[in-house]
Formats: C-alpha cells, structure tokens, sequence
C-alpha cells in the first residue's frame, strides 16, 4: 500500500481544504487507527475503506496484547526469538565510510536480523525484522517487520503481513497497561517521554485512549528538537497537553517515565526523577546504573518476560547484571524480579517505588495481532490450510 493510499489519524496525511481539515479535526476521534496491510493471503470480497487490508485502532491492538500476556500467563502460548547481529567493523566496507564518519546522533547501530516465533491454540506466526540505524541516512526507515502466519496443524502459512505499524503499536500498549498495574498515586499525574518515534506516537495514543483522563500533560524530549515539536504538533487535540522539552527540566515532576528512543547510552540521572517514579523502558541502554541499583534495592523491577529480556541482551537491565559477571534470569528470584505477564493473577498488589518495566516486546503479541488480521477475513470455522 503506498503513502498516497493511507488513510490514518495524521491530518498532515489528508489532502483537504483549511474548513474541511477544522472539521475533520473537530469531528474525528483521537483513535482512527492504521491498516494491516496484507502482503499475501486472504482478500475481502468487499476491502474495508476501499483496500484489500484490515483496519486497526490502537484500542483493538491494546485489547490484543492483553489477551497475549493473557494466554502467556496460563500456558496457552509461547515463543521464542533469535537475533543476528553483523559485526559493526563491516559497516565501512559495505558504506564507504570511516564508523566515525558515519551520522548516528548517538543511538545503537542496532543492526540486526529477528526473528520472532510464537505458537497459541490455533496458529502459528514468525515476525522477521531487518534493522540498522544506519538506515536513516539512506532516507530509509530504521527497521521494517514482516508477519508470517501459519495454521498450527499444518503449519503451512495463511497470510503474510507487513508488521511494521503492528510492532509500533503493540509496543505502545505498554504504556497503559504499565499505568493500570503501576499508577501513580496522584488523582491525575504528568508522563515525560524520551523519544519521537513510532512507538513514542503509539504509546502517547494508548496511553491518551485509557488513561487521558487522567494524565496532565507528557512532555517529550527528543535527540533532534524538531522531532518531539512535530510529535506535539501531530497530538495537539487529545484530552491533554503534549509538550516538547529540550531540556528535560520537568522530568522531576513526572510520576510516569517512558524511554522509546534507541538510545546508545543512559537519558538521565537517578536524582534527576521523582522518588516515586515509575520508569516503563522500551529501547535499549537508556537507563543508568544508579537508577537500576535503587529500584533493585528499595523499589520494585519487572520485565515483560525476564528470559526474553536476558536473552535479548541490549536492554539496560541485562547490562547492568552482564557487567557484573551475572545474568538477569540467574538474579531476578533474589530481587523479585517479576513479569509482566503474570500480572493479572495479583491485581490488587500495591507496588514499591521507584519501579523499572523493561520490555523487549514479545513474539506472542504480533501473533494474536495478525490473528484478529485473519479472522476478520476468514470464519473461524473455514478450514483454511494454507494462502497459496
């Protein structure tokens, strides 16, 4: 589907006169959603608005990462991930470019093919993800996803879809979801937010759909300041204020910190937050050490599943234990290191502050996303096999 084909929530997107956009922008809900777009498999004989792909809003993709760690939770799915990384030293030789020559505005390279392997009672599903940071001086995106989905009998695949505004959005479900289990004790509370990417969009939406009543304002702060300004400019009619801030000077007077930057080193300090913030950590070295240790010692930790988190390596947490000859999933019984899918078995628990949330985003999530894909297509009781 090309971008003059999009139809989704941004009005920079519609081509329409200045009164038509005041009334689009007067009239429209926050949550338009994205389409799913199909690369293979199953057509509807009527494409809903005009494309042969399913629409999705950032609601239904919430509801479908609960029903994930849900279905994690009781055993009915599982998955796994494996990851290649190429050795940064062969980035010159494939660009013609000295590594220091190279504009990386200090993020991780994270250069890397996934893939990410998931199975629940029906299905099957496999996202493969190709990414470098190097890709943005190509004008390229920095990452692109790719869903396979297969009939678990046959395991023969039915559909295949482009995964990349999925993985946003299911990643940005996290932020709702961290404030149900870790809300502030404020009646309503502010969110800083270190990013301007597409989960930062999608974690500002989630978070504007179930919580907007609530929130006072989220301030967002950026490695480029154009960025979090046109990230403000994109969300200036939600329920609160988005706010770009160069400095971060208000991250002391938020309850509720989220990192989605794919930053190479550590955002802030630890006396730079709120003693009782909650810090929700979705890119990858971006908490420090000093924050780590306290909410080990005297807060609370919790990873959207601690294997993953381990396995996967690049997140600060697994640092910080890997610097000291330790592994997370070795540590997490003597911390209390929970996960996040077992969360609902215990709703009432009250938490220790300050609390860190790292998530890796697990494989499950984009299944029971392409799932709803499929189903939406096909009745459940059509026996299909296979796409093709």
């Amino acid at each position: 589907m090309s971008t003059a084909d999009r139809t989704d929530y941004y009005p920079e997107n519609k081509k329409e006169s200045t009164l038509e956009n005041m009334f689009h922008e007067a009239s429209e809900p926050v949550d338009k959603g994205f389409l799913a777009d199909i690369i293979a498999g199953p057509r509807s004989k009527e494409p809903p608005l005009g494309h042969d792909n399913i629409p999705l809003t950032q609601s239904d993709v919430g509801d479908l990462v609960r029903d994930a760690l849900e279905a994690i939770s009781t055993g009915l799915a599982y998955g796994a991930k494996i990851a290649l990384q190429p050795d940064p030293a062969e980035l010159p030789r494939l660009t013609g470019e000295a590594v220091s020559m190279l504009d990386l505005r200090e993020q991780r390279l994270n250069w890397k093919l996934s893939a990410l392997v998931s199975i629940n009672e029906k299905y099957g599903a496999v996202k493969i993800v190709g990414s470098n940071a190097y890709n943005r001086n190509l004008g390229l995106p920095r990452s692109r996803s790719t869903i396979l989905l297969f009939d678990k009998l046959t395991m023969l695949p039915v559909m295949v879809l482009d995964g990349t505004e999925i993985s946003a959005a299911r990643t940005g479900a996290y932020a709702s979801i961290v404030a149900e289990h870790f809300p502030p004790d404020q009646e309503t509370f502010s969110v800083f937010l270190f990013g301007a990417g597409k989960v930062a969009e999608r974690a500002i939406l989630d978070l504007a759909i179930r919580h907007g009543h609530r929130i006072e304002r989220i301030y967002v702060k950026s490695h480029s300041s154009e960025g979090a300004e046109k990230l403000a400019a994109r969300f200036s009619r939600l329920p609160f204020k988005v706010i770009p801030s160069p400095h971060a000077s208000e991250l002391g007077t938020c309850a509720f910190v989220i990192t989605a930057s794919n930053a190479g080193k550590p955002l802030f300090d630890a006396s730079q937050l709120a003693d009782a913030a909650v810090v929700l950590h979705l890119g990858g070295l971006e908490s420090p050490d000093n924050f780590i240790r306290r909410a080990l010692e005297v807060g609370t930790v919790f990873c959207d599943d601690t294997d993953a988190v381990c396995h996967r390596g690049s997140q600060s947490i697994a640092h910080y234990f890997k610097s000291r000859g330790q592994l997370l999933s070795q540590e997490a019984p003597k911390y209390q290191i929970g996960n996040l899918w077992s969360l609902s078995r215990t709703p009432q628990v009250t938490y220790r502050r300050p609390a860190l949330i790292t998530c890796v985003g697990l494989p499950v999530l984009d299944l029971y996303v392409a799932q709803r894909v499929f189903e939406s297509l096909v009745p459940v009781s059509h026996e299909a096999r296979s796409a093709w």
